[in-house]
């Protein structure tokens, strides 16, 4: 398996493969923590073809697949929103988190948490109807798995991992980013996850690795990353930002912070 793009050192990776065929090629248990926001319904034009059943065949082959390739002891983090029916008036939605939690205990995973993800809202593409009214997305899932039989007995961020609310809420997403992908998530979101489930030079996995975000955050951070990607704008967006850095990270996450002690949003000084 050739990568599509590998940094100098070697700390890197980005493949342009479909994730669950990828990560069957890769060596079982080389993997810390699997951090991905795999698609979900919301209206976006790479979902239009896919069905209800599909899209939970997809979240069964990536969650044994990622099972596979996670070490004993080893954590995914999951970020995802219910899954929308769009059909004008008769739009509905369908909640996920006790899906994912049949599925992912069925492979083996330890289902420990789910925190919410509170963020700048989104607008939905769907027109609204007085009977199918489908709020604004200002918050979404973060499932936490563990895979059972050894690893660290206790998470290296005790302020964060205690926390039930993760918010990006004011924190500036980089514009250039949301240029080129229509559903990035925030670098401080992927920044919390490192923090409490990983350590330095651990390796970390994104299966649906779009526009780059969760490589370029372990880079700084001085992890060793894996993603896989279809879609060839993606891939040659995140094989540029991380040859050339070029979405800075001072400019992402110290322009405004969460502080989880007292729940207020502080300037980088105060923090």
């Amino acid at each position: 398996m050739k990568p599509y793009y590998k940094d100098p050192g070697g700390e890197t990776e980005i493949y342009a493969q479909e994730c669950v065929s990828g990560m069957n090629e890769l060596p079982e248990g080389m993997i810390d923590l699997i951090v991905t926001s795999p698609p979900y319904a919301i209206g976006k034009d790479y979902e239009l073809d896919q069905s209800f059943g599909d899209y939970l065949k997809l979240l069964s082959d990536f969650l044994e697949a990622g099972y596979r390739v996670t070490k004993k002891g080893g954590y995914a983090v999951i970020i995802f929103a219910d899954y929308y029916m769009f059909a004008g008036q008769f739009s509905r939605v369908q909640p996920m988190t006790y899906l994912y939690h049949l599925i992912s205990e069925r492979i083996g995973w330890v289902h420990q948490c789910t925190r919410v993800w509170q963020k700048d809202y989104a607008t939905l593409s769907d027109p609204y109807t007085i009977s199918g009214n489908l709020p604004k997305l200002e918050a979404e899932w973060i499932m936490t798995l563990r895979k059972p039989g050894g690893g660290r007995e206790k998470v290296r961020e005790q302020v964060l991992h205690g926390r039930q609310i993760w918010s990006t809420a004011g924190i500036r997403q980089s514009t250039a980013t949301l240029k080129h992908h229509t559903a990035a998530y925030p670098e401080a979101l992927v920044k919390y996850a490192l923090e409490v489930y990983t350590d330095v030079n651990d390796g970390v996995l994104d299966p649906f690795g779009g526009s780059g975000t969760t490589c370029a955050v372990a880079k700084r951070m001085g992890r060793r990353s894996t993603m896989f990607e279809i879609s060839p704008e993606y891939l040659e967006v995140a094989k540029t930002r991380l040859e050339q850095q070029v979405f800075d990270w001072d400019g992402i996450t110290k322009d405004k912070q969460v502080d989880f002690t007292t729940d207020k949003t502080v300037m980088p000084e105060e923090f």
